[in-house]
């Protein structure tokens, strides 16, 4: 995996023909901005946050796509137990 990865951002790094080393930040920054989005659905979907909240800090479209998503879920788990 070690070797897989190191490769990625080398062809990465090549094809957009930046270093490395800002490659590799662009990554981070990309990681980071990422999971704190999903902390902050989390937060909202189990009512720590407001969803004006949620908007604020994660944006409408990432806000209704969780909505989506959850609503999904929990029809799927409703017909799962209904059809058990």
């Amino acid at each position: 995996m070690k070797d897989l990865l190191a490769r990625e951002i080398e062809e990465l790094s090549k094809i957009k023909k930046i270093e490395t080393a800002n490659l590799v930040a662009q990554a981070i920054k990309i990681g980071v901005t990422k999971l704190w989005q999903e902390m902050i659905l989390a937060r909202y979907l189990y009512k720590k946050i407001t969803r004006r909240e949620a908007i604020k800090l994660a944006g409408i479209d990432n806000v209704r796509l969780a909505e989506k998503q959850k609503k999904i879920v929990l029809e799927d788990v409703r017909w799962g137990l209904e059809h058990a």
